[in-house]
């Protein structure tokens, strides 16, 4: 039973961040491969500011003008650069991030990661967790499918296909980058604020880079841009990546097992979704 309500948590606190990821990935056809870095540093801006004052409000603050100054650096940099140059950037910054927190010992523990995070006093057990956790995956789904139908869904999918006649018809590419990233990196905090709690453990681990090769095979294997297919792809590959630890397996051999086996997930998604993400630019 704890298991089973374990992977309800897991999928409500990994939502967020995925819809709000697809929103910018999947729909936008930004290459954004940044989520991780907006989690690395929402994260420990968040639990820093819980550890040092005890407060929930002050560190929800703090977390919200962190992921909001982040979420502005990567849409200006996804407006100066072009899309692989922008792709490439969007990794240094994570890269970069993470590299500080490994350094930053003094106020990050480096390596050690942050042990021992408090959690709210409605939050006591898993069962409350898991309950915390539907709530959210509801709510979000329901508030990104209404953003999807949106006139700003529209207009970021007639940027995604034609950028030069959706300026054309007066659409603003600044503003909805800026929204696209704001939402995504909204989605990513709240993901935070209860994932790390349920854990109560802040580890750099949990931030490299195969945890963004992660987001983007979830995204992709759900049909980019779609809410339904990211919303069941998080179910299904999330149930999957903590089934396989019940593998009877040495941990020496289940760790490249599992590593093969998204990695074989990834390809044979991104090979049958070749259209959808690189979608051929429409001519006249």
């Amino acid at each position: 039973m704890d298991f089973f309500l374990h992977i309800i948590v897991l999928i409500g606190t990994f939502l967020p961040t995925i819809l709000g990821y697809n929103l910018v990935f999947g729909k936008g056809k930004i290459l954004h491969f940044g989520p991780m870095g907006v989690s690395v540093i929402t994260g420990y801006c968040f639990i820093v500011t819980l550890k040092s004052t005890g407060s929930f409000s002050l560190a929800i603050l703090s977390g919200l003008i962190a992921v909001t100054l982040i979420s502005l650096l990567f849409a200006w940099l996804s407006l100066r650069l072009n899309q692989d140059a922008f792709g490439v950037m969007s990794i240094a910054v994570h890269l970069s991030a993470l590299a500080v927190v490994l350094n930053w010992n003094s106020l990050t523990r480096g390596a050690l990661g942050i042990p021992q995070i408090p959690r709210p006093e409605f939050l006591s057990s898993v069962a409350d967790f898991a309950i915390a956790a539907i709530i959210l995956s509801i709510v979000t789904v329901y508030i990104v499918r209404k953003i999807d139908k949106s006139s700003f869904g529209r207009q970021l999918q007639a940027l995604a296909e034609h950028e030069w006649h959706a300026k054309s018809l007066g659409i603003d590419r600044n503003r909805v980058h800026v929204l696209a990233f704001i939402i995504c990196g909204i989605g990513i905090f709240l993901s935070n604020l209860i994932y790390l709690p349920y854990l109560t453990l802040l580890h750099p681990n949990d931030y490299q880079f195969a945890g963004m090769v992660f987001y983007v095979m979830i995204v992709v294997a759900g049909m980019p841009g779609s809410v339904w297919g990211a919303t069941l792809s998080t179910v299904l590959l999330l149930a999957l990546r903590e089934a396989v630890r019940f593998a009877p397996l040495s941990a020496s051999v289940l760790g490249p097992v599992r590593l093969m086996l998204f990695g074989f997930i990834l390809f044979v998604a991104v090979y049958y979704r070749r259209d959808t993400l690189f979608p051929k630019q429409r001519s006249i």
